[in-house]
């Protein structure tokens, strides 16, 4: 792990924020903070969110 950051100069890494979830996740940070550990899981995340404004 540490070769592998030492050869990126700098990463993104973390644990997912979605509720239920324990995956970590390493990134490149080449655009804003990684919060989700799968474009799916942010979307299911923000899908559910919209869901319940609307109740």
């Amino acid at each position: 792990m540490a070769r592998w950051l030492g050869e990126r100069g700098h990463c993104a890494w973390g644990r997912c924020a979605a509720p239920g979830r324990d995956r970590c996740f390493t990134g490149t940070g080449r655009r804003a903070p990684q919060r989700y550990c799968s474009a799916r899981c942010g979307t299911r995340v923000r899908v559910a969110a919209h869901r319940d404004r609307g109740r």
